[in-house]
């Protein structure tokens, strides 16, 4: 694993000392200390630190926003989820997720991994249960794990340095501690640093069923223990950690990022900047030739005394045309649209840098976003399934282990696995191009029924609206069952014979008082009604 993760170290620290100074971290003596974020002075230009902060805001916003759904809970079998106990149950235990979610600092290490993700290609976060705040989140930084994939072509194995001080250690794991650990903590250097390591992988004595066993092992260790022991051993029922890559080339086991892609621009922009300032100073102190014996001090209204000195004395042998300075700076700022385009920081500030007076409406923005967004697609779908899937799972059995959540209907008792489907705001933009597909058509059926009514007879209005709510993410307690659409119709028709009956009455029953009239009218001693029946 380490030879594995060796390859990419290198490009890993060059990209966080031009795009993030104070990330990375490959050794335990670099916890708490300030000399990565010192890298900051050397850096001529930070457009690239701002560049790929825009990116993971808006990432965040785009996945896993608290402020907004980002999930939703269905069944695989569609009849279940036309029972309203099914989807009630479903909605609230969403409820109750979230509110887990907020509790936790989940979404702060969220954000911190969609940071890693798009300047190292990897991220990880390890997710440890706690008893009051029910769950924290680890967010690692590059070089501080290490990971492997199954043959599913997934991480599933997770090595991490996880330094802790010696209060934090004896805290942890009792009088597993080395001796060394055990003397700097009774002499009160607790804050003495221990080098201790993490192992999750899959247990391979895992026995399905049986409460008791364990689908991950973990395994904590002391490095510089001589002892041939281990701190402790314990395990997970979930995957308790996420180890999302942006994209993959074959069957890499870590990912490459855009700032991988965008490194030479990065670069690149440093030394243009440099040449800048040089040019600069170049034009407001050139460099000059004197009389020996002749010193200039080159400082704004300085008087320097001098006997024999004419004009001709000093010369300046170059002069730095005005014209290089434009020349950098249209280079710049050519720089600064390649770092925003590898970054997709363009994507995420469309509207605000959008040139010129164009027409800014709904549908130019739209058709624009859906553009871009067709872009972040494969990303978005592998942050679904390796992050955000994973940590669902893994909240959802806290909880449950936990009775945190509602008594499961009878009807889903034989049902062994939920559903998820992600309704983020990037996660809907990209499913409803698709929704333009639908209004069309509604809107081509609906004119054409104008013309030929029986046109209309042509559209499955219940199925269409099925699928657009689905598309749109709305929320299952908006739309009704079939069941109920057939009672709420059947009840409307009820009421709608009713109320014609109800018109009619009048009719009938002037009808029969007529009837009874002619009836008890004698016309040559026999009633009316009765001649004028024997006429017709």
């Amino acid at each position: 694993m380490k030879s594995i993760r060796s390859d990419y170290e290198a490009e890993w620290k060059e990209i966080a000392r031009f795009c993030q100074p104070a990330r990375s971290r490959f050794m335990n003596a670099d916890t708490n200390k300030t000399a990565r974020r010192a890298r900051n002075a050397k850096l001529y230009d930070e457009y690239a630190i701002g560049s790929y902060r825009t990116l993971a805001n808006g990432m965040t916003s785009g996945l896993s926003s608290p402020s907004r759904p980002w999930k939703k809970l269905s069944t695989f079998d569609d009849a279940l989820m036309d029972e309203p106990e099914v989807r009630f149950w479903l909605s609230e235990v969403d409820r109750r997720m979230d509110a887990f979610f907020a509790k936790t600092n989940f979404y702060g290490a969220a954000k911190t991994g969609y940071h890693e993700l798009g300047l190292f290609g990897t991220e990880a976060c390890v997710m440890t249960e706690h008893a009051q705040l029910g769950m924290v989140c680890h967010p690692l930084t590059a070089g501080e794990y290490w990971i492997s994939m199954s043959d599913a072509m997934v991480p599933d194995t997770l090595y991490r340095r996880c330094p802790m001080t010696a209060r934090q250690a004896v805290q942890s794991f009792g009088n597993s501690v080395s001796q060394v650990v055990r003397n700097a903590y009774d002499r009160s250097d607790k804050e003495y640093l221990v080098d201790v390591f993490q192992a999750i992988e899959p247990n391979p004595d895992w026995q399905p069923g049986n409460p008791f066993s364990r689908r991950f092992r973990s395994v904590y260790w002391d490095e510089k223990d001589q002892a041939d022991t281990v701190l402790r051993v314990s395990g997970y029922h979930d995957q308790p950690f996420w180890a999302p890559r942006w994209d993959l080339t074959g069957s890499d086991c870590y990912g490459y990022s855009p700032a991988m892609e965008g490194l030479a621009s990065i670069r690149e922009l440093q030394m243009q900047n440099k040449r800048e300032n040089e040019a600069i100073d170049a034009i407001v102190k050139p460099e000059k030739v004197t009389k020996p014996g002749l010193k200039l001090t080159g400082q704004p209204g300085n008087i320097v005394s001098a006997a024999d000195v004419d004009k001709d004395s000093v010369m300046v042998p170059y002069q730095m045309p005005w014209q290089a300075l434009e020349q950098i700076a249209n280079k710049i700022g050519r720089l600064y649209q390649k770092i925003d385009a590898t970054s997709y920081a363009d994507l995420f500030m469309a509207i605000t840098n959008m040139q010129g007076i164009q027409p800014r409406n709904i549908e130019e923005i739209a058709a624009r976003n859906e553009e871009k967004l067709t872009q972040l697609g494969p990303t978005i779908e592998r942050v679904n399934n390796e992050k955000l899937a994973v940590a669902i799972d893994r909240v959802f059995g806290i909880m449950s282990r936990g009775n945190l959540l509602p008594p499961v209907p009878q009807s889903m008792m034989g049902e062994s696995e939920i559903k998820v489907e992600f309704v983020s705001i990037l996660t809907q933009m990209q499913r409803m191009v698709g929704l333009g597909q639908i209004e069309r058509t509604a809107s081509f059926v609906g004119n054409l029924a104008g013309v030929f009514p029986e046109a209309a007879d042509k559209l499955n209005t219940d199925e269409m609206i099925d699928e657009y709510a689905d598309r749109a993410g709305t929320p299952p307690k908006l739309i009704r069952t079939n069941e109920e659409v057939l009672k709420l119709r059947q009840t409307r028709a009820q009421q709608q014979n009713q109320q014609r009956m109800a018109e009619m009455m009048p009719a009938v029953q002037q009808g029969a008082d007529t009837a009874r009239l002619l009836s008890e009218t004698d016309v040559n001693g026999q009633p009316m009604l009765d001649t004028l029946l024997g006429a017709g």
